[in-house]
């Protein structure tokens, strides 16, 4: 076999892996759509049981008050409600969460305030506490840039009158989507998860998670799966795995929504993005054995596989980055005529994942034709941040560890309106050099295929270089992102439409 044979077979290799999330994508999208309106009956009714609300918070100073003032509204028995603000902050957030805590008990509302002098398992560890002091039959969950929607305990707890029901997970909203292109973009990756994904694997009967925020879970539930563990830093995918391993189910509401805040810098979305996908391989790594040893249908194994393992398009990205330069050398200089069926196989694996953001965009309605319009900055976005999550990827399969990196909230929550607020920002990233360097080599490959008139990887080869090169971009302007003024306003929750 030739060099250049080789390459194309190792290109091939990674292309066909990298094509399985994509078609899993369509699978997803295809049974949303099949199962979409089929009627779910109506629901029993439910005796009003004790629930806690439990907010875990640290150093959130900007958006402490309003989710500990929406949860403090919930339209609850006040005698059948606790709320435990879980505050492990080491900042100024600790006085005011106090004085907050205070000023609503003088009001006769349920609420207490529990801080740690440690930060061990750091959100999991936070949620541990607050269970073992706990006094709810059920434990709402909502993170620090979440409003907690007044109705949220009445849609949500009549699902729990089914005694196989552990967890209810609901939609997110956005305060912040149109703030600017990143986070436009960010919004319709989240929409594919949180319209078709999380829809289609409900109704499928297929595992799902709890995103670890706006969702309720049955007390014991947890106790059953293990209760919060904390040798991942997904604690609750790792949970919602192992309780539906545990024989619980998870339901979610699509039209149960609550309003969050998106990352608004880069560096944020990619803190972010290094502890969900790291987490997903950490959980891949600890579940996956149990999974195929569980008495379940393959189409439950496949597709929690499929799930747990999706982190794994990030470096299969890096492989056809790198080779694609001598791909397109092998077409030129041996006469290879491989360049054509590649671009098809590409067209074919991208659609999948367009049937599937399509699928969201077109339910949520509104100005769905501009979100979907979109989609290649979705897709340019998503390449340029592998070599990032690549590396998170890889050191959650292998087991190296690294401590829970919060996301920083600022607020954002109005278009074009200034940032700012300084003292949360993420850290920079060295994986900056090699976006700009993946970038080039991604160019290069471009005037190669010029060169050689190989113009069907003309389009592909533009969108990784344009890729790479925006998510350098934004991480070269973004240094500077939270060391400018927040504009701090309230404003009302945004509009959501239903899926």
């Amino acid at each position: 076999m030739s060099l250049w044979l080789a390459v194309v077979v190792v290109y091939g290799v990674a292309l066909f892996c990298l094509s399985l999330y994509s078609l899993n994508h369509a699978a997803l999208a295809l049974v949303f759509w099949r199962r979409r309106q089929r009627p779910r009956g109506d629901l029993p009714a439910l005796i009003d049981p004790v629930v806690t609300i439990q907010l875990p918070l640290f150093n959130e100073l900007y958006v402490a008050e309003r989710v500990i003032r929406s949860a403090c509204e919930v339209d609850y028995p006040r005698e059948l409600l606790e709320i435990q603000v879980l505050d492990d902050s080491t900042d100024e957030t600790l006085d005011l969460t106090r004085r907050l805590v205070r000023d609503y008990q003088a009001r006769g509302v349920p609420i207490v305030h529990l801080h740690r002098d440690n930060r061990n398992g750091f959100k999991s560890g936070a949620l541990a506490y607050g269970f073992e002091r706990a006094r709810g039959e059920f434990l709402a969950i909502f993170d620090a840039d979440f409003v907690v929607p007044r109705d949220f305990l009445r849609r949500t707890l009549p699902h729990f009158a089914d005694p196989t029901i552990g967890i209810v997970q609901t939609r997110w909203a956005y305060f912040n989507d149109n703030f600017s292109e990143l986070t436009r973009a960010t919004a319709l990756a989240l929409d594919g998860h949180f319209v078709v994904e999380q829809s289609a694997r409900c109704w499928a009967g297929w595992f799902l998670n709890f995103n670890g925020t706006a969702g309720i879970l049955r007390a014991r539930a947890i106790a059953e799966a293990g209760g919060w563990q904390s040798d991942t830093i997904t604690e609750d995918l790792d949970l919602s795995y192992r309780a539906q391993l545990a024989g619980w189910r998870a339901k979610y509401l699509p039209d149960v929504v609550c309003p969050s805040e998106i990352p608004a810098d880069m560096h944020s979305l990619k803190a972010q993005q290094f502890r969900w996908t790291k987490g997903s391989q950490e959980t891949a790594r600890k579940i996956l054995p149990r999974l195929w040893r569980a008495p379940l249908p393959a189409s439950v194994k496949i597709e929690g596989t499929l799930h747990l393992l999706s982190s794994l398009a990030y470096p299969l990205l890096i492989v056809l980055t790198v080779l694609s330069p001598f791909v397109i050398l092998a077409a030129g200089v041996d006469h290879l005529k491989i360049i054509w069926p590649i671009s098809l196989y590409y067209l074919m694996a991208f659609s999948g994942t367009f049937f599937c953001y399509y699928t969201a965009a077109r339910v949520l309605g509104g100005s769905w034709r501009q979100r979907i319009a979109r989609f290649p900055l979705f897709l340019a976005l998503s390449i340029g941040m592998s070599v990032h999550n690549a590396r998170a990827a890889l050191e959650g399969l292998i087991g190296k560890r690294s401590p829970f990196e919060r996301t920083p909230k600022y607020r954002v929550t109005s278009q074009g309106k200034s940032r700012g607020g300084g003292r949360y920002r993420s850290r920079a990233s060295w994986s900056v050099v090699a976006e700009f360097a993946l970038s080039a080599c991604s160019f290069s490959g471009f005037v190669l295929a010029i060169h050689y008139r190989q113009f069907g990887a003309v389009p592909f080869l533009l969108l990784f270089a344009f890729g790479y090169g925006m998510v350098g971009a934004y991480s070269v302007s973004h240094m500077r992102f939270a060391s400018r003024k927040l504009h701090m306003i309230d404003g009302p929750a945004p509009e959501v439409v239903a899926a």
